[in-house]
């Protein structure tokens, strides 16, 4: 019979019991940018599964065995995107980052997030655009506004190369997206944190061209690669925001 309590040197690594696949309500940690050597600059998103679902998870799943730990937590990886204005259609074109954050600030306040970012938005810029290290800081400071909002979201599993389980989020939802779910409360505090980053993160192209048109100048060009990426004045390609 093993031992109830084992010592240090006879511990190995736990036995982990993954969130079920299905759709739950998680909380988001601190956002950080990490360089991938294969996908580039990423944001990951720490998720918790919240509290409601969590016991949810334990009374259908029932306890966990001896040393065994019941997971809540996953990740959500996006590339480093605001998305752009199409050359030829002139449309806003969305990217993943975009759909979590809108989605994360609630179903109510989508529409006016995808709004301000089509128009320029985003995190404020260094005095000098060619300094990166500084604006990377700058972007990292623009996402803690998410900290310890929340999102619906589905998790799926992937079998790893070593035999164990990926757990995988995918395709946020907005909180009030859900029927009968509209949780006015939470879209008051959604409307808020939307109402602050924008003030806190600068004027938008549009405010600009606005000032410009004012002051019977001309609006600043914006010229796009084939790619879709902006260009500099000095004809060098925007970083993604």
């Amino acid at each position: 019979m093993s031992p109830l309590l084992r010592r240090a040197s006879e511990q190995t690594q736990s036995d982990w019991r993954e969130i079920p696949e299905g759709v739950y309500r998680f909380r988001l940690g601190v956002p950080t940018l990490k360089n991938d050597e294969k996908f580039g600059m990423r944001v990951v998103f720490p998720l918790q599964v919240s509290l409601a679902d969590q016991n949810r998870i334990l009374e259908d799943l029932g306890p966990t065995q001896l040393g065994q730990q019941q997971s809540f937590r996953t990740t959500y990886r996006v590339g480093l995107s605001l998305g752009y204005v199409g050359r030829k259609d002139g449309q806003y074109h969305s990217t993943k980052l975009v759909d979590m954050l809108a989605s994360v600030l609630g179903s109510t306040n989508v529409k006016k997030f995808r709004e301000w970012i089509a128009q320029g938005g985003g995190p404020p810029r260094p005095a000098d655009q060619d300094d990166d290290k500084a604006e990377l800081a700058l972007i990292e400071e623009w996402l803690r506004w998410w900290e310890d909002l929340e999102v619906y979201g589905t998790v799926t599993h992937r079998d790893r190369a070593d035999g164990g389980v990926w757990t995988d989020f995918a395709g946020p939802i907005a909180v009030g997206s859900m029927p009968g779910q509209r949780d006015d409360e939470y879209q008051a505090l959604g409307r808020g944190k939307l109402r602050a980053l924008i003030a806190d993160s600068g004027e938008t192209r549009e405010s600009k061209a606005r000032e410009a048109r004012a002051n019977g100048e001309a609006p600043p060009a914006v010229r796009f690669t084939a790619e879709g990426e902006e260009v500099r004045g000095d004809g060098t390609p925007e970083l993604p925001f």
